[in-house]
């Protein structure tokens, strides 16, 4: 799931006191009893419209796991009951069971070891399903008909275990209004549109298992694309549709055309062909979420579409690349329970870097990364810190935040950077492969990277995963005697939070232009990268990989970021002296920062870093340089 529009500008965090992630007083949450598996859902639904309710059956074939246990449990919220059966291979007949409101608890004998459920029911679902119409105040919407069934939300219209450590193949038929059609997981095994009063009648199957919320309903009014096939492992072809609002077919190719090659892409990146049939996304109006990773069937909000001014300054890409990413991590292979989360979205998250650089190269991939840590570091210095994998939550939604996306990407980036390209794609390659259709939790992850590496990451994941915090470090940089020293002090508290280890790295430039990287593992608080350098160096570039994620603050002589800013070896170390000249007011500096700012063929996140030192730095001489360059042509 990705949270508000994140293919535009990152959800804004609210400026509040730092204060614990849970209050007190919450309980903390574990696992819930999984006493009968439950192999298949069969969902048969009447669509009310105008009464925004559904009505129908759901039939569920369930097998038992403990020997002793005689209910069978299923989560129903606010549901209207009528029969409920029971068929354990003696054919059906009335079953005796409890209903509360929220859970229906149906008697199974411990003789039985499989058998069948059937549930008649009505039900005006609150939330996980939603019916749109016009009205008054917004007389052009839609009459359309929407599932949202993330985190359990999918007991409001389906009887089920609607927990993630669930998974059960599931099918669905529908019946809806002429002209209507219908969207659900997996293939189209059955339609019929009969003319008259006749209601409309699509029929989903869905073959692999999956969990209640990527459960995934979708009716109304659509213009159908369908783009090229996606071509994964030895040759299979995977169709590819855009569903969009009547009239909307540009917007949805400008929004969607990628996405073939990035089910290429991702195919080739994580080992594992894409694992579904098909895959489609389809535009609602009013959705509540960015988008939705429903198993091979994405819902996305209209926002998505932008016509052709408004893609010049955003586009649809990372978002389309995070809800597609989520058909591996959530969807193929899914979290055990909330806490774990992570394993979603960090992955969704991480792979929207991925698809960045693959598109544009190493620069944008980092500079994307610090986008990341920026929000990542804005909520935990301003509002709370927790550990990524946390069980005191009040709502599984409270977990989904910036600790779960931004810094569930972070680790996976440091991941990637430390044990090596090929070394982290082979151990996602053998976590994808050893749990398939199954559930995960963070040290499934651990061990196959660790398998594939010979690295023991317990310390790791200690560190980044289960605890709170992040390194805050202030790095100065200093030369003499022959001696380059670049100096680094960890200043964040201490408590939870501990000493973090890092690799600080360092590219060194002499006045020739000759450039040497060096690095050292900092493990305490307080530590120093010694180089001996037999004349000045003409810029150090620190951590041009990233590989220090938290606040870092440099100190640098002024000289070296005005040379860096000039003659960086790439453009992570050119923004970065950018940065690090805001804080300087010196005219020598101004006039570097309006020579990268004024350089047509310098990045634009170099150039975009130059103005914004420039207003940081204020007075006159920056306003007058930024203003000379309000006609720039480049729309970032």
């Amino acid at each position: 799931m990705a949270l508000s529009q994140r293919h535009h500008a990152r959800c804004s965090c609210a400026a509040a006191a730092a204060a614990p992630f849970a209050l007190a007083g919450t309980e903390r949450k574990y696992e819930r009893d999984r006493p009968f598996r439950i192999v298949h859902l069969a969902v048969d639904l009447q669509l009310h419209f105008a009464k925004k309710s559904v009505s129908g059956s759901a039939t569920l074939e369930f097998e038992r796991v403990s020997p002793t246990d005689d209910a069978l449990v299923l989560d129903a919220l606010g549901f209207e009951l009528g029969r409920v059966r029971i068929d354990t291979g003696d054919g059906w007949s009335d079953v005796p069971h409890e209903y509360d409101g929220d859970q229906i608890r149906i008697s199974v004998p411990t003789r039985v070891e499989k058998g069948k459920v059937e549930i008649d029911y009505r039900a005006t679902p609150r939330r996980g399903l939603y019916f749109l119409a016009p009205d008054a105040v917004v007389k052009d919407r839609p009459e359309q008909v929407w599932s949202q069934c993330q985190d359990e939300d999918a007991r409001h219209f389906v009887p089920c275990h609607d927990k993630p450590h669930v998974k059960m193949t599931t099918e669905m038929r529908v019946r809806v209004g002429e002209g209507m059609t219908v969207l659900s997981n997996g293939e189209l095994v059955f339609k019929d549109t009969p003319r008259g009063a006749s209601p409309w009648v699509f029929h989903f199957k869905m073959n692999q298992p999956h969990p209640s919320y990527l459960l995934t309903l979708v009716a109304g009014q659509f213009d159908v694309i369908e783009d090229r096939d996606a071509v994964v492992g030895e040759g299979r072809a995977v169709p590819v549709t855009y569903w969009v609002p009547p009239g909307k077919k540009p917007d949805g190719l400008r929004a969607f055309s990628e996405t073939p090659r990035m089910i290429e892409l991702f195919s080739k990146l994580t080992g594992v062909p894409y694992p579904w049939s098909r895959y489609s996304q389809v535009v609602v109006s009013d959705f509540i979420f960015g988008g939705m990773e429903n198993t091979t069937a994405t819902t996305m909000y209209e926002h998505i579409l932008l016509d052709a001014r408004a893609a010049i300054d955003v586009v649809s890409h990372d978002l389309v690349a995070h809800e597609l990413a989520h058909q591996w991590f959530g969807d193929f292979v899914t979290c055990r329970d909330w806490s774990h989360g992570w394993l979603n979205e960090g992955f969704a998250t991480f792979f929207e870097q991925v698809e960045r650089e693959d598109r544009l190269g190493r620069d944008e991939y980092l500079y994307g990364i610090e986008a990341e840590l920026d929000a990542y570091t804005t909520e935990a210095s301003g509002r709370y810190q927790r550990p990524i994998v946390c069980r005191d939550y009040a709502l599984p939604i409270d977990l989904f935040d910036r600790h779960l996306y931004e810094k569930g990407c972070l680790v996976l980036h440091m991941l990637r950077t430390e044990l090596g390209d090929a070394t982290f794609w082979k151990g996602v390659h053998g976590y994808l492969e050893r749990h398939a259709h199954g559930i995960v939790e963070t040290n499934d992850l651990m061990r196959a990277l660790e398998s594939v590496s010979g690295r023991s990451l317990e310390r790791f994941f200690d560190a980044w995963v289960y605890r709170p915090g992040h390194p805050v470090v202030k790095v100065k940089v200093s030369y003499e005697d022959g001696l380059l020293t670049v100096g680094v002090k960890q200043t964040q508290k201490t408590g939870e939070t501990a000493v973090f280890s890092f690799d600080l790295e360092v590219e060194v430039a002499d006045k020739a232009g000759r450039t040497r990287r060096h690095k050292k593992t900092v493990t305490s608080e307080a530590d120093a990268l010694v180089v001996a350098c037999h004349e000045r160096p003409a810029w150090v570039g620190v951590d041009p990989e990233l590989r220090i994620v938290g606040e870092v603050t440099l100190e640098a002589p002024a000289e070296m970021l005005r040379a860096q800013l000039d003659g960086g070896t790439s453009a992570r170390l050119r923004w970065s002296a950018a940065q690090a000249l805001g804080k300087r007011f010196d005219l020598p500096t101004l006039r570097a920062l309006d020579k990268a700012l004024s350089k047509p063929g310098e990045a634009w996140m170099v150039r975009a870093e130059a103005a914004t030192a420039l207003g940081k730095i204020r007075g006159e001489h920056a306003l007058e340089i930024l203003l000379d360059q309000v006609g720039v042509e480049h729309p970032k």
